[in-house]
């Protein structure tokens, strides 16, 4: 995600004004309020520790006249513990429930906040794979969840669910969290006015009802819930297959964008491939299938790095070009989305690198090195909180600015340490080769910078992501063995402002 890391803004999640009740579509289970959620340290009750999913088939309708959508999804897994018949497991799901059936099995379920509790109606020993299937009816504008926020959004040009850390379950039951990645075929029916965009490659559109087209999506590669997003609207399309090697590359600009926003956004969006493989090179090759992007007036005052086509608000591109905000989403397929959190706790691996890759951008095209950009973002902004934990900013703000902010200047000064750039993207390539398409934690990354460093990088890290306080040097003075309270090594005064600056801490705000 990229937000406006020096600057505090209000949640781009929107509050509605009415509290929606809670459904309770019992048919005699267990209460959704006692299904264990899988105890991530942030968020202990989202998600299942009982079972780990390997794909997840949705087929849906939407249909803009009354913003129902419709359908179902089907959800092929294997049991992590003995699930014996009469065991309720939960799914992170808010729209009103049809029927569930568990290996063809009906089954019981209970939709309470935020989760659907299901009863499986037969054996499932550990290891053993099964199906459950979920039909639904709902009109999820109008859904809540329990804190509030009403993450699907639409207007008369269509309709647009993207969203971080959580967006899956106002449109399919899900195991809603990084650790449990799955493949998925998302296959939609929609006005033939409307297109119809997700995760991967497009594989076929039909039309066998007239007036309606059904657009069928494939993405192959493991897959995170919050990564995954849906759009139907009017777009136009764009991209081209293009990059080394060749890949599918699909833009699309949503038609209600003003004339030069939309001019702006293509001239930013359209270097995606460009971009991709500058950061191939750079890192290791791209993780997955295709590229892309999509630009919507709907989306709240972000971006966000959905698996192969970030979703882009048109406030990135209202002062002109944006090419930063493509670089931080399109490096998030690496720091995000390959490799992702263990934990909620672990955002800096996200955030931090995905910053820090537009400063090596800039650096590449001589806008002011990263070595500038973080010293002097370091010595004049008077915005930064330094008393945000970094490794555990908390519940009610996962994702703060100062992760974006703060956690760039951190790898810069592990780069100033280290003092040796071979070693430096070397310990970067060993991360993403090592924990490619699966999770891992701030320790593990610490782990891995000994190791390779030969050092030991724990003061380091607990200087400019655990303490408190503003670190007593400047991080292109750091060393190994620096600490908070160690005196400065040098007191040059901060370089002149980088050409770039403003264009990477911009604020955009929000339209209402």
């Amino acid at each position: 995600m990229r937000r406006y890391p020096l600057v505090h803004t209000a949640t781009a999640r929107a509050v509605p004004l009415l509290v929606v009740a809670a459904l309770a579509a019992s048919m005699g289970t267990a209460s959704a309020a006692t299904v264990p959620g899988i105890g991530d340290p942030v968020f202990p009750n989202i998600g299942s520790a009982a079972y780990d999913v390997s794909n997840y088939s949705i087929d849906l309708k939407f249909e803009p006249s009354s913003g129902r959508l419709s359908g179902t999804t089907t959800i092929t897994a294997k049991a992590k513990q003995d699930l014996k018949a009469g065991t309720a497991i939960g799914f992170d799901f808010l729209l009103q429930t049809q029927s569930v059936l568990v290996e063809n099995k009906p089954a019981k379920y209970n939709l309470g906040k935020d989760k659907l509790a299901v009863t499986v109606p037969v054996n499932l020993p550990t290891g053993t794979e099964f199906t459950t299937v979920v039909a639904y009816n709902d009109i999820p504008s109008r859904v809540q969840n329990q804190a509030g926020a009403r993450n699907w959004v639409e207007n008369a040009n269509g309709a647009l669910i993207s969203n971080e850390p959580f967006s899956a379950e106002w449109w399919y039951p899900s195991n809603d969290h990084p650790t449990d990645k799955a493949t998925y075929a998302v296959s939609v029916l929609a006005p033939a006015d409307m297109d119809v965009f997700s995760n991967g490659v497009e594989t076929s559109v039909t039309q066998n009802i007239p007036g309606w087209k059904r657009h069928n999506w494939l993405s192959k590669h493991p897959q995170m819930t919050y990564a995954t997003f849906l759009a139907v609207g009017k777009y136009e399309r764009g991209g081209q297959n293009s990059g080394t090697p060749a890949r599918p590359n699909l833009t699309a600009y949503s038609t209600d964008l003003n004339p030069t926003i939309r001019a702006n956004a293509k001239a930013s969006i359209e270097r995606t491939p460009e971009i991709t493989d500058w950061l191939a090179s750079a890192l290791t090759p791209y993780p997955f299938e295709s590229t892309g992007g999509l630009v919507d007036a709907k989306m709240g005052g972000f971006a966000l790095e959905t698996q192969t086509m970030p979703t882009y608000t048109d406030g990135f591109f209202r002062r002109g070009k944006n090419d930063s905000v493509v670089v931080h989403e399109m490096a998030h397929q690496w720091f995000g989305d390959s490799i992702s959190v263990a934990t909620w706790k672990d955002g800096w691996l996200n955030e931090g690198w995905a910053s820090y890759m537009e400063y090596l951008w800039s650096e590449k095209n001589g806008t002011g090195t990263a070595a500038e950009i973080a010293d002097y973002a370091y010595a004049t902004s008077t915005r930064i909180d330094w008393n945000v934990v970094l490794t555990d900013p908390g519940p009610a703000n996962v994702l703060p600015a100062e992760l974006y902010s703060r956690g760039a200047l951190a790898i810069q000064a592990l780069r100033s340490a280290i003092n040796n750039d071979e070693v430096f993207f070397r310990l970067i390539r060993e991360w993403l080769t090592k924990y490619q398409y699966s999770n891992a934690k701030v320790s593990d990354f610490i782990d891995l910078a000994n190791a390779v460093t030969g050092r030991s990088t724990n003061a380091l890290f607990k200087t400019w992501l655990t303490d408190k306080g503003k670190p007593a040097y400047k991080p292109t003075d750091a060393t190994f063995d620096s600490n908070s309270k160690r005196a400065p090594r040098s007191a040059t005064p901060p370089p002149a402002k980088p050409k770039v600056y403003d264009d990477l801490f911009a604020v955009v705000t929000e339209k209402q």
